[in-house]
């Protein structure tokens, strides 16, 4: 042994040569480690007054340069060769400790379990090639990137912001909408045939008459018609279903149609009575009935309620409407933004064109044509259309395939990100700081910007790599099946945008608060927020351990207290950049992030920079023989290296680090928790077995006399607060 073995203490670091359960060569580190127990989970606290909640994310602001010319490798500009050495290199030993429960999963060893007709899927903890249990390298690189992109105001690497996110149309201005046909007359010029029944086309209102398609019964509601219930006697209720076997969505048919008063809502529809195919004989029609000729137009059985299908004809002299190509293409973004939001539920439906007990089928559109290079639109396709007049006649504002729609905004993502030059960086030459460090490949977020020459670069190999974490120290592991986590929802613009000026204000309308809305910007970088003493089981875990196919049962969740050791290998950086990522490892103190379940609690982890070795190159290459030749302790100059960064970001946005508004952000949502429940928004204290959450949002941001509070996310910096329990009324709970 190594060392003056009377001086060993509790905590001394040692470096050995494993010999089967023993350790040989033990030589004693300068370095200690200090020693904490975990603390034990503390129940959450009982709250005075009213029930508050912190929401489980928020987000970091962006920056805006005040001195371009201070600190330039905090720009962007060409990265470093990776044929010569021109900068530091070396190694950086770090410990990460759990903080709260941490799963991060294997790829493999996914097993399945019926639950009903569902599928309920099983993960393991990742397992390195040897088996032992660990956290991958690019769980712990994409953690430390997000932390090093948002400290050093570098671009918005993973970002779709040629995206085009749509909203629910209101149901008046649904009414608006005329059905149409496409017509493809070349490859420059689409049409619209209109075809709006019986009834003259006003686009600025409602129809005049009977609605613009007539309806074909065919469902059985999944949920009760109340109609039914109300007026059990009245032609509504007395219609007879028409069976659409041998039917095909788009067919050209002829149907017998009468006239049919809703005997609550007081519109007047078309009703079809019979229907048959072109050439087929029909009945002689009634007194009150005729034959109208026209295109059948099926999107299945997509809402609880529904109970009929469409058929689109025309009794009038119409002219054909242009079909621009901004509008086609709009149309096609929107049929791909259905298709993404709700493709991987389709996909595990044996038939997800019928529905499945209670709940509906898919629309025909989310299942068909999903290939990428796959048209949205083709000649013969059968749309419904919002039309203004113009000078020739009408025009064409967008078209959607149902008729009660969701529609594109007209602004992209990108448009809304301030400052506009965060945009994904796109020329070698051109590259943040992030992209020069961790990496960059060359991808277009405009899909209609050509890919470069193939004589210019297109990618840059990062300069830090990242080891695998070993697990160091089991503080224990279990299992848990969790609760259901979806998707994002950036269209809830009161939560993702901004004013540019000034800060989110309650009470606002929709129009003043969404994507089109002059003045807003994205809010900045989404992070989830660090529970603390605040993770509550009940959270996290699935109410009363109910498995489906939309959560999940975790194996092996790392406990708190587990300990991990990796290490980050760099080359070429700058002291300004060093100084960042050591910055962004040790987050002064704070928590990353990482794994699966954030926004539940779990992932919240501290990052310990236990050494860090600087290779003197000259000295490297000055011996053949001493493998530990050129390398130097230099864990005691790391206070420098961050110094120096955090002095080159005063310098070029022109205010302390600690003061900057993106630092501020970071620690009001990785350092400690406000005595605050941490969970989404919903209209209970306690979480749903049925999964009314959705009902928060549907009180918060009704309108009209019953308007709700239609609050907006405050500042993460400022969110100290929280938010009230909604119900789906608008009312507040206490």
């Amino acid at each position: 042994m190594q060392g003056d073995f009377d001086a060993i203490v509790p905590g001394q670091r040692v470096e050995f040569t494993a010999d089967g359960d023993r350790a040989r060569q033990v030589k004693l580190l300068d370095k200690v480690m200090k020693i904490e127990k975990p603390k034990p989970r503390e129940e959450p606290r009982q709250q005075q007054g009213p029930y508050r909640f912190l929401n489980p994310y928020n987000f970091v602001r962006t920056l805006e340069v005040r001195n371009r010319t201070a600190a330039p490798l905090l720009g962007r500009c060409s990265p470093p060769p990776h044929d010569r050495y021109v900068g530091i290199s070396g190694r950086i030993t770090c410990q990460l400790t759990a903080v709260t429960p941490l799963f991060v999963s294997d790829s493999e060893g996914i097993t399945e379990e019926s639950v009903g007709e569902k599928i309920h899927s099983h993960y393991r903890f990742f397992r390195d090639p040897e088996g032992n249990v660990a956290i991958p390298a690019t769980s712990l690189r994409g953690s430390i990137r997000s932390i090093f992109e948002a400290a050093t105001n570098s671009c918005f690497a993973n970002f779709a912001g040629d995206k085009r996110l749509s909203y629910h149309l209101p149901p008046g201005d649904a009414l608006r909408l005329v059905p149409a046909r496409v017509r493809k007359v070349n490859d420059d010029r689409w049409e619209l045939d209109l075809l709006p029944g019986t009834t003259s086309v006003n686009p600025t209102q409602r129809p005049a008459g009977p609605q613009y398609a007539a309806w074909v019964p065919t469902y059985t509601p999944l949920w009760a018609s109340r109609t039914t219930a109300k007026a059990p006697k009245s032609p509504y209720s007395a219609r007879q279903k028409v069976s659409l076997a041998g039917f095909s969505h788009g067919e050209p048919c002829q149907a017998i149609v009468e006239s049919v008063q809703h005997p609550l809502r007081r519109f007047e529809f078309w009703n079809v009575v019979h229907l048959a195919q072109q050439g087929q004989r029909l009945p002689n029609p009634k007194s009150n009935q005729r034959i109208v000729s026209g295109y059948l137009c099926i999107t299945n059985q997509n809402i609880e309620n529904k109970h009929d299908e469409r058929l689109f004809f025309n009794t009038q002299q119409l002219k054909p409407v242009e079909l621009p190509s901004t509008v086609r293409q709009k149309y096609e973004e929107l049929i791909a933004d259905y298709q993404e939001r709700h493709g991987d539920e389709a996909h595990k439906r044996k038939q997800p064109t019928k529905p499945h007990g209670k709940e509906p089928a898919f629309s025909r559109f989310i299942v068909e044509r999903t290939g990428k290079k796959e048209p949205k639109l083709v000649d013969g396709d059968l749309v419904y259309a919002m039309l203004e007049r113009n000078l020739g006649g009408f025009g064409v504002q967008f078209i959607v395939p149902v008729s009660v729609p969701r529609v594109g905004f007209n602004r992209t993502i990108g448009e809304l990100l301030y400052p506009g030059e965060l945009g994904k960086c796109d020329k070698y030459d051109h590259l943040c700081p992030a992209c020069r460090t961790f990496g960059w490949v060359w991808g277009a977020e405009d899909r209609d910007i050509a890919a470069p020459a193939l004589a210019e670069r297109t990618a840059y190999a990062g300069r830090v790599r990242f080891s695998h974490a070993n697990l160091t120290h089991d503080a224990g592991a279990f299992d848990s099946t969790l609760a259901i986590l979806s998707t994002p929802k950036p269209t809830t613009a009161r939560f993702y945008l901004r004013p540019k000026a000034g800060k989110p204000q309650d009470g606002l309308p929709d129009h003043q608060t969404d994507f089109d809305a002059s003045g807003q910007i994205l809010r900045g970088r989404k992070v989830y927020r660090h529970h603390g003493d605040r993770l509550n089981p009940q959270e996290y875990q699935s109410v009363n351990g109910a498995k489906s196919d939309q959560n999940r049962t975790v194996h092996g969740v790392q406990d708190v207290g587990s300990v991990f050791e990796f290490t980050v290998d760099f080359e070429n950086l700058a002291a300004v950049e060093l100084g960042a990522l050591l910055w962004s490892l040790s987050l002064e103190g704070w928590h990353h992030r990482l794994g699966f379940g954030k926004p539940l609690g779990f992932g919240s982890a501290k990052v310990d920079v236990i050494a860090v070795n600087v290779l003197s190159n000259a000295d490297r290459y000055a011996t053949l023989t001493d493998e530990t030749g050129g390398w130097a302790n230099q864990t005691s100059e790391a206070h420098r290296w961050i110094l120096t960064f955090k002095e080159a970001m005063q310098a070029r946005y022109g205010m302390p680090f600690e003061k900057l508004d993106t630092i501020r952000d970071l620690k009001a949502l990785l350092a400690e928790t406000l005595p605050l429940p941490v969970h989404y928004p919903r209209p209970t204290a306690n979480p749903q077995a049925e999964g009314k959450q959705y009902e928060w949002f549907v009180g918060n941001k009704r309108s009209g006399q019953d308007a709700g509070s239609r609050l907006a996310l405050r500042l993460a910096d400022e969110d100290r607060e929280g938010l009230p329990l909604i119900d789906k009324y608008g009312d507040q709970k206490s």
